[in-house]
């Protein structure tokens, strides 16, 4: 209730006195009831989902924004992995899904999704997406509570946004809430999809990169790098977008609230960079464990790019699964993005994102000029 309270507090203070969120918490607590209930049913009914092996897990992190959705939804086609459509993850429970698999995926109306640009982010209750918002349904925290609402009061580098994104000083008792979660909600998928093994797109453990290495030694982490004045740019779009949709929020804030947003969402974007490169460059990421993918190359040089990956993942990639990138390589040499985030929106400058990124657009051979 404390964590309610807190998101609450803020919505009121930057948007002004809403009944909306009400509703919502309501439903959130709803849902959670229903989730604990059912996910308490699977350990009697479905018992055996416990003994699905995590073996050798598919990461996929970076800078949201970056082409990381693009990747997850495309490897899914390699077949034998196992992803979360969005209604999955509000109830991800095996006994749940059976009970709800036919009612919860056409109430798109009263989904979250529904806020979302479908022209920049297509997404639904059934469409697959990042793992991250399992956590915020199931706790009101983490990124995705604190970029959209507590940013907007908070500043990067407290120790609420610390904890929300899980660096340092996080207990070794709420890091192992956080990973046994996922483990619960993974292991399920594994065992109702029939899959082999999980494949996960989540910008979140980025920031936990060491525990992730200490805890699944044999994972595989696929890091999508994009040119930050795309990248950061575009985030606060999709996020602004969203809380227009919902709230009116440009509107309704003041330039002070704004700006504050604006700086905690640059300083968050450029540290998720900064904690990459810096595991990256040290060396602390096994080269067994990592695989950097530059979202240029996808884009330009899909088929190798692809094979790359699977090579390193561990994919047999199936004769069907290539020849779908063959189709999609064809169509990218002629696509060209209807979007471009300007910095300037945000009061930002390209100048100033390069100069403060300068060493990931070297570490990572990013051009440095316009395009």
């Amino acid at each position: 209730m404390e964590r309610y309270l807190r998101v609450y507090r803020v919505i009121s203070k930057t948007f002004g006195l809403r009944l909306r969120p009400l509703g919502t918490f309501l439903v959130l607590q709803l849902r959670a009831g229903i989730s604990a209930a059912t996910m308490g049913l699977d350990r009697v009914v479905f018992s055996r989902y416990r003994d699905e092996p995590i073996d050798r897990p598919i990461f996929i992190i970076g800078n949201p924004r970056s082409g990381t959705t693009f990747l997850h939804r495309f490897l899914l086609g390699t077949g034998g992995l196992a992803a979360f459509e969005l209604w999955e993850m509000l109830f991800p429970a095996i006994t749940a899904r059976k009970l709800l698999g036919r009612i919860v995926p056409r109430l798109d109306r009263l989904s979250p999704a529904r806020y979302h640009p479908s022209d920049v982010h297509d997404t639904s209750l059934r469409g697959i997406e990042t793992d991250d918002p399992a956590w915020f349904f199931h706790t009101l925290d983490g990124p995705f509570a604190w970029a959209y609402f507590l940013a907007w009061q908070d500043t990067w580098g407290s120790d609420l946004s610390r904890r929300c994104f899980g660096i340092d000083g996080v207990t070794a008792q709420e890091k192992e809430r956080f990973f046994r979660y996922y483990e619960e909600c993974w292991r399920r998928n594994l065992y109702y999809k029939r899959d082999n093994r999980i494949l996960a797109k989540t910008s979140m453990l980025t920031f936990r990169l060491d525990e992730v290495l200490e805890r699944y030694p044999d994972c595989k982490l696929i890091y999508i790098i994009r040119d930050p004045v795309e990248v950061i740019p575009s985030g606060m779009s999709l996020i602004a977008s969203v809380l227009e949709n919902g709230y009116d929020a440009f509107n309704r804030t003041s330039k002070q609230d704004q700006e504050r947003w604006i700086e905690n969402l640059y300083q968050a974007s450029c540290d998720m960079l900064r904690v990459f490169y810096e595991a990256y460059s040290s060396g602390r990421i096994p080269e067994k464990n990592l695989c950097v993918v530059r979202y240029v190359d996808l884009i330009q040089n899909l088929e190798p790019t692809i094979e790359r990956i699977c090579e390193f993942a561990e994919i047999e990639p199936t004769e069907a699964f290539r020849a779908e990138v063959r189709a999609q390589a064809e169509k990218q040499r002629s696509y060209k993005s209807k979007h471009q985030h300007a910095p300037d929106r945000f009061g930002l400058s390209a100048e100033r994102i390069r100069t403060d990124l300068a060493y990931v657009y070297d570490g990572f051979d990013l051009p440095k000029h316009a395009e």
